[in-house]
């Protein structure tokens, strides 16, 4: 349960968060997100609001997730601060992955292809189907490109190794690195007209 239920957890959010990449192409296409952009709210309170949406649908995941590895019998660790704030530095890494990706994407089926293709790979790969330290050593270098390995290895010292907040600031300082970097990509790229 220590592993699965992270690992899940981790690949379901990438896969849920990833998988509204196509829900805005949509909206582009439907002018929805156009006639959002005349009201009167600023572009940036628009963006945020998409953002946010992402954002807490990615925790529901989680929460989901966890609950039923609650039920289970699941040990959480010691540090519920930490688990909080693994899952949602992990979640908005995530999220703004999902929007620096997509950003420059044009249509639906192009986005739920791309989706599906990173979440079945980065999930592997980061360690969420199987602890990360087992694959050969190469493959957990290349494995640390995907936020799922530095949220693994975050879940791994909270739930086996009985770490505290400052044993995982590595990870959640990566995640937050990630996070910090896909924003700056995505929201100058943010499109709100079909190309």
């Amino acid at each position: 349960l220590g592993q699965s239920v992270p690992g899940m957890g981790t690949m379901f959010v990438l896969m849920t968060i990833f998988g509204g990449m196509a829900a805005l192409i949509v909206e582009r296409q439907q002018w929805t997100l156009q006639r959002l952009a005349v009201m009167p709210v600023s572009r940036g309170t628009l963006l945020a609001g998409k953002i946010l949406a992402r954002f807490c649908l990615g925790l529901l995941q989680f929460l989901v997730v966890f609950i039923v590895g609650a039920l289970l019998g699941m040990n959480f660790g010691k540090d519920p601060l930490a688990l909080l704030l693994l899952v949602i530095v992990y979640t908005l890494s995530v999220t703004a992955l999902s929007f620096a990706i997509g950003s420059g994407l044009k249509n639906p089926a192009q986005a739920s292809g791309l989706a599906l293709l990173l979440t079945l790979t980065l999930a592997p790969l980061g360690g969420a189907w199987w602890p990360i330290s087992l694959s050969p050593r190469f493959l957990q270098i290349i494995g640390h490109v995907s936020p799922i390995a530095w949220a693994m290895d975050g879940f791994t010292a909270l739930t086996y190794e009985g770490a505290h907040l400052a044993d995982i600031w590595v990870p959640l300082a990566v995640l937050l690195g990630m996070t910090i970097v896909a924003f700056l990509i995505a929201i100058p790229r943010f499109r709100y007209q079909v190309d």
